[in-house]
């Protein structure tokens, strides 16, 4: 699974990044400071079973933090693009083939309006943070119109399924494509010889099909972003629009790991003994603004993407049902993201393929209690595999 932001230049995608996730990508108050696309480790939060349990679990693969398991997801971030790039301006829409392996997108808008649509510094409130996520979806839906004409080329005369089947690069699927050629009402058999304005509908319909995604209203620590919030909450009502201060978060972050403070994403408890007072004055207003939004919003971005967005739950594989544990004693010691309606079948063919060969059937750990081959799974169930090649 996996995340990609993109946005205008200088909106703070990097620092998105950098806040939800394990990486170190440049950060600069200019435009296209992102030439390659940087990458990190995020993590999506769910409250770990161990609480209740009551048991210490003993994580292996996803930290648990406070009683919430912290569960890895690839997240990118690529260069800025700028309006008319499917035109060649700036640096055209080039990159938008390094988020080509994105599941769900999140569109980073500057709520404080004070970049211009190239990326330039302008007085906060100038610009209108509509325009960001217009410019992208017009810039995104361009990129794949381009891509469905390249490739129908390839197929001309053939089944419509191996045109499908040239798209699974960028993630579309052959039910994202019956599903846009559904909404456009366009003939499935024309696909190798639409109009431009056909590709470009079609386009629209599978970038709503094929990449949900979210829009992030960053530098909500200035004082126009919130009225901008709203406008962006009224011209895109069918997205979530999430407020996010991606500095804030990335500083606590740091302040945490030098031992400023004691900060959970939620509650912020500064450790003001020895701390020089101009430090203690800054977090004190990342508490206001904590207090004011509910938190930074850079952990629910990531939660949007992966639970609402992208339907995956989270599961918890152990070897002894009893204790919850592995062969070693660890309680609770992975946690496996998956589609819902995942069955225990699929969960096996992850851990291992001969673990799926031999599969008999799976355990429900907390309820004792058998679970079908071919059933579904639930979001937080603790299961055990029992196959004739071994149990997990």
């Amino acid at each position: 699974m996996q995340i990609g932001i993109i946005g205008l230049p200088n909106k703070g995608k990097s620092t998105l990044l950098n806040a939800m996730s394990s990486a170190d990508a440049q950060v600069a108050n200019y435009p296209f400071t992102t030439i390659q696309p940087n990458q990190g480790i995020g993590f999506a939060s769910k409250e770990c079973p161990h609480v209740r349990l009551n048991k210490k679990c003993h994580p292996n693969n996803a930290p648990c933090e406070n009683g919430w398991r912290q569960i890895p997801v690839n997240v990118l971030d690529v260069a800025g693009l700028v309006e008319n790039a499917h035109e060649g301006k700036g640096m055209g829409n080039q990159f938008l083939a390094d988020v080509a392996p994105a599941d769900a997108l999140v569109i980073v808008a500057d709520a404080s309006g004070s970049t211009d649509s190239e990326g330039h510094p302008c007085p906060e409130g100038r610009h209108d943070p509509v325009q960001d996520v217009e410019i992208v979806l017009k810039e995104v839906d361009y990129w794949l119109a381009d891509v469905l004409k390249r490739n129908a080329k390839k197929v001309k005369g053939k089944p419509v399924n191996e045109f499908e089947g040239l798209l699974s690069g960028i993630k579309i699927t052959g039910n994202h494509v019956k599903q846009a050629y559904k909404e456009t009402e366009l003939p499935e058999d024309g696909f190798a010889g639409h109009t431009d304005e056909e590709y470009l509908q079609l386009a629209r319909a599978l970038r709503k099909a094929g990449k949900p995604l979210v829009i992030a209203a960053n530098k909500i620590d200035l004082p126009s972003a919130k009225a901008n919030v709203a406008k962006l909450k009224t011209a895109f009502p069918e997205w979530t629009v999430i407020p996010v201060a991606a500095d804030a978060e990335l500083a606590l972050k740091k302040a945490r790991e030098k031992g400023w403070v004691e900060y959970d994403g939620k509650q912020l408890q500064i450790k003001q003994e020895g701390l020089d007072p101009r430090i203690v004055n800054a977090l004190e207003t990342f508490r206001k603004l904590i207090k004011e939004w509910g938190s930074t919003g850079v952990q629910r971005v990531v939660n949007e993407c992966t639970f609402r967005l992208l339907n995956q739950m989270v599961v918890y594989p152990v070897e002894d049902e009893v204790h919850y544990a592995n062969h070693f004693g660890k309680v609770l010691p992975d946690a496996i993201l998956l589609d819902q309606g995942t069955t225990p079948t699929q969960l096996a063919e992850k851990i291992h393929t001969d673990l799926a060969k031999g599969l008999l059937y799976a355990v429900d750990a907390e309820k004792r209690m058998r679970i079908g081959k071919d059933s579904a799974l639930h979001d937080g169930q603790i299961v055990k595999i029992v196959s004739a090649k071994g149990g997990k």
